[in-house]
């Protein structure tokens, strides 16, 4: 069983345990909706992956086992949009933008600390189970430094300037990453990447490998 099917599994438990369900199996194009513009930031056209919709667990059924109270949705916490566990056990949260570069900072920063604080709850309340066989529960910081990996795809559209420096500097060998995601792996994060849409599909999805 790899680490990404131990993972579903774990969350399947964690959510029977409380009573709850979640249809949070998903892919790429499903989790890159914008309700703000009504579409869909990674285009149905373009090669896809299974990935865990995050606001599927932290939207309705975290929230209501930990804040019981709550019937807002606005009081849930902030997550990134999909997860998935690659073939050699580096796990990538994903987060998408329809918007400018320069005003995703704060969200994407909110969303890295509070998708990773519900991951680590889940986790270790569920760690006599035993799922997760390659999890370092004696540090889960150092884990995160050495395989947790934040891809932020922003629209091209809205950033031609930052989308044709990403193109460049993957073509040059190198990575082009803003200052506000730099800080993140600074803190959290083992690496970052800044993707549009097209980079996304031809770096990352047709090389990725879950099994």
């Amino acid at each position: 069983m790899s680490q990404y099917d131990e993972f579903k599994v774990m969350i399947d438990d964690y959510l029977k345990k409380y009573g709850k369900t979640a249809n949070y199996s998903s892919c790429l194009h499903d989790t890159s909706y914008s309700d703000a513009e009504n579409v869909y930031l990674y285009e149905n056209s373009r090669r896809d992956i299974e990935v865990i919709n995050m606001d599927q667990i932290a939207q309705e059924p975290y929230r209501r086992v930990r804040f019981p109270e709550s019937n807002k949705t606005e009081d849930s916490i902030a997550t990134n949009d999909a997860f998935v566990i690659s073939s050699d056990n580096k796990w990538y949260f994903i987060e998408f933008k329809n918007q400018k570069l320069n005003k995703t900072k704060d969200s994407v920063s909110k969303k890295a600390y509070g998708n990773w604080f519900m991951m680590l709850d889940i986790i270790y309340e569920m760690k006599n189970t035993n799922y997760m066989t390659s999890f370092q529960y004696n540090n889960p910081i150092e884990f995160a430094r050495k395989n947790v990996i934040l891809i932020l795809v922003v629209s091209e559209d809205k950033n031609p300037n930052d989308a044709k420096r990403i193109h460049d500097c993957i073509l040059a060998g190198e990575k082009y990453v803003p200052a506000f995601l730099e800080k993140l792996q600074k803190y959290i994060y083992h690496d970052v990447f800044l993707h549009t849409p097209a980079t996304l599909e031809q770096y990352f999805v047709k090389k990725f490998s879950v099994k």
